[in-house]
């Protein structure tokens, strides 16, 4: 049988075909393969990002800071985790990551708690044998701390307490001394902190705690830039934050910190002497003002309707807890927790819990200590998803207070 020459180059160019698509078929099901182990890694480095997750926030207080931990998580050499703690002001700070071979994610967050019963309480006031006043419109709701000798009705400038009950809650006793925190170590960390300086052209800072920590040191002009992320801002006098500023999970430190009319943001904001809040000023959850004082005068100081939500914390040496006054101005709107070894002053609206050696009246008629005059403290309106810091009333079990980017 005769065969065309024609029908060989068909058979040829078929063939060629052929193995082609078996050549494609072979990759496709390769790769197809390798995605699917790739989906598989993935899937299971996530299930184990969470275990480490889950053992930061079981075993917390187990991880030194600034040392990295290694975990085989099942002794099988191939569920691989790293957890790094970092402080980040009064934050701690984890890094995890889940490996292996090339692959590998991570989540940065910081850590926090669920308050403990006194934490959800209104009002935890030393016993210094000296009772709680109230006069005006004073509401206190909630559990109450108070000292052995109790509360009682007052005048001031002869006004009398107004409303029906003393307390709207239940009447418990305090203790004799505050809780102990940790801000001395806290501004300790805080003089020895120091980050890459950046040139700044643009009205934008946006770092990774990904990366290095960014300083920033400003001048005379303050600070009217938009700041994200791992920085870091410093002054060596007054840190005014301006109207046209913006900051975001940032640290600041500085002997003065003043927020002007209009500011929106939020951050840890550590002072040395005095922090003080316009009117029109919104600062938002997970918010830190904090100052210490070895032997100064040192202030929180509202002034006008402005938004706090997060927590207020006022330190200092042993002796001359009355140089240390935090001051709420009425129209102040607050959410979340207080503590000040030294004097409250407050005429605005609390909804959390305080803790607090003195609280502080001044009156053209002189200055009353354990006095509250026409103030809102309202332990049930804090909200269930609040969280409280590491520092005092706090429960163990470690929450995850925000990921950070």
């Amino acid at each position: 049988m005769r065969i065309s020459g024609g029908v060989l180059s068909y058979v040829l160019a078929i063939s060629l075909l052929m193995s082609v698509g078996l050549s494609m078929l072979t990759l496709y099901v390769y790769y197809a393969r390798m995605e699917q182990i790739h989906y598989l890694t993935r899937i299971r480095l996530q299930k184990n990002l969470a275990s480490g997750i889950q053992m930061t926030l079981g075993e917390y207080d187990h991880f030194e800071y600034d040392r990295t931990y290694d975990f085989d998580l099942y002794g099988e050499e191939q569920d691989s985790i790293s957890i790094l703690r970092r402080a980040w002001g009064l934050l701690d700070q984890y890094r995890v990551t889940a490996y292996k071979r090339n692959q590998e994610v991570s989540r940065i967050y910081t850590l926090a708690h669920r308050p403990e019963n006194k934490g959800r309480s209104a009002v935890f006031l030393v016993d210094d044998r000296r009772p709680l006043s109230l006069v005006g419109d004073t509401r206190l709701i909630g559990d109450c701390y108070l000292p052995v000798s109790g509360v009682q009705s007052a005048y001031i400038n002869r006004v009398g307490y107004t409303n029906d009950s003393l307390i709207y809650g239940t009447e418990l006793k305090s203790e004799k001394k505050l809780p102990e925190v940790t801000l001395r170590e806290a501004f300790g960390r805080m003089e020895q902190l120091e980050g890459v300086q950046l040139e700044q052209d643009n009205d934008t800072l946006i770092n990774s705690f990904d990366t290095d920590l960014v300083e920033v040191k400003a001048g005379n002009a303050g600070v009217n830039k938009v700041y994200s992320g791992h920085v870091l801002i410093t002054s060596q006098s007054r840190l005014i934050f301006d109207t046209l500023a913006s900051t975001t999970d940032i640290v600041a430190y500085a002997p003065v910190i003043e927020f002007l009319s209009g500011f929106r943001g939020n951050g840890q904001f550590f002072a040395t002497d005095t922090i003080i809040v316009h009117d029109n000023v919104k600062l938002t959850y997970p918010t830190v003002l904090a100052t210490y004082n070895r032997n100064d005068l040192a202030t929180i100081q509202t002034r006008g309707k402005c938004e706090i939500t997060g927590w207020l914390l006022m330190d200092g040496s042993k002796d001359g807890f009355r140089r240390r006054v935090i001051y709420l101005e009425d129209g102040t709107q607050f959410r979340g927790m207080i503590y000040c070894n030294g004097m409250l002053e407050t005429y605005g609206t609390v909804e959390g819990h305080v803790t607090v050696k003195r609280f502080l009246v001044n009156a053209q008629t002189g200055v009353y200590e354990n006095y509250l005059f026409n103030a809102t403290i309202d332990g049930t309106q804090l909200d269930t998803a609040f969280l409280a810091l590491s520092q005092w009333f706090y429960k163990k079990e470690g929450k995850v207070l925000k990921y950070l980017n």
